[in-house]
């Protein structure tokens, strides 16, 4: 039987933000609206659609839909960004104990050289599909081994994947970091071998918090601002130069105090005066007999050298004759 139809509204609303071709990366918005007449029973909100009425008064559902706005390091960076590095701790070990099942028999433990070989493979082809979305307004690692994320998505919501090479490398690193730098191939094996044995899942998340240390426990701190980040960087700079300055000043007020000191220990002949080194004490000489401090320094001949010591000791012995 034919059931009479009303026209099907059906509408794609497309709007297209940071246009400007410097920005790091366009951000894209999509917002989808499907309408249907005639058909409430399509129109249940338990598949992430929002429902609404349009300006006719038929029944509408909406999806906002928006991509990430990439930054220059998500883009071209080598390394993994150091705020997906949990993330990425989650999804190399989901692949690790994925392949592991695979292969390991049941009636015995791999060999050293089984598991090495296991891992260094999965770290070097497991990484497909992988790359960021915006999920609840922040960019988050998205793929495959972090499948639980959507739950976090707002009714009426939906997200669009950045991807790419480069994360599949970045995830292979970080993979080769995990299993043969920062915890090693055995106990990684240890760890997954013994959920096996005892029939559990492993879990990525306790693994990455407690073996690797690539994960914090608690609510993530949310980023500083870029404004924020200059103004510590200004801070730091300014305090450092603040020190500087200050540890430069008391080292000349040392130095003046050692000179005066040594100076007034020539001059009275105390047999307390610090001990100083012959440049200091020509210098002193100098100043006593009125003649720059650098006149009983420059360089002479060893005849020259001799005159001027006959002449400094007359002048000594001729002052200490006085002050007798």
């Amino acid at each position: 039987q034919a059931f009479p139809t009303r026209r099907t509204a059906a509408s794609l609303l497309c709007a297209r933000r940071g246009m400007a071709r410097s920005a790091l990366l366009r951000s894209w918005s999509f917002r989808v609206i499907v309408g249907f007449g005639g058909l409430p029973q399509l129109l249940a909100a338990d598949d992430g659609w929002d429902q609404s009425t349009d300006s006719e008064g038929r029944a509408v559902q909406s999806m906002k839909i928006e991509a990430p706005a990439m930054t220059e390091e998500d883009q071209y960076g080598y390394n993994m960004p150091e705020r997906y590095k949990c993330d990425s701790c989650r999804a190399v070990m989901f692949h690790l104990d994925e392949e592991l099942r695979k292969k390991q028999p049941k009636s015995r433990r791999l060999k050293s050289w089984e598991y090495t070989d296991l891992f260094e493979e999965t770290c070097q082809k497991a990484f497909e599909g992988y790359g960021i979305k915006l999920l609840n307004g922040e960019n988050v690692l998205s793929g495959p081994g972090l499948k639980d994320d959507t739950a976090e998505l707002k009714p009426g919501m939906g997200a669009i994947q950045m991807g790419g090479e480069s994360w599949k490398k970045r995830l292979a690193e970080i993979c080769r970091k995990i299993v043969f730098e920062k915890v090693g191939e055995e106990e990684t094996y240890e760890y997954i071998y013994g959920k096996y044995k005892a029939d559990k899942e492993a879990d990525p998340k306790d693994f990455c918090l407690k073996e690797a240390n690539y994960c914090t426990a608690g609510p993530k701190t949310p980023p500083k601002p870029k404004e924020s980040r200059d103004n510590d960087k200004e801070k730091k700079k300014a305090k450092e130069k603040k020190e500087k300055a200050k540890k430069q000043k008391a080292e000349k007020a040392e130095s003046a105090k050692k000179e005066k000191s040594a100076a007034s220990g020539a001059q009275d002949g105390s047999a307390h005066a610090p001990k100083i080194d012959v440049q200091a004490f020509f210098k002193n000489l100098a100043h006593k007999h009125g003649v720059p401090s650098e006149e009983y320094l420059k360089s002479r001949t060893h005849g020259e050298w001799e005159k001027l010591l006959v002449k400094a000791a007359g002048k000594v012995f001729n002052t200490q004759s006085d002050e007798l």
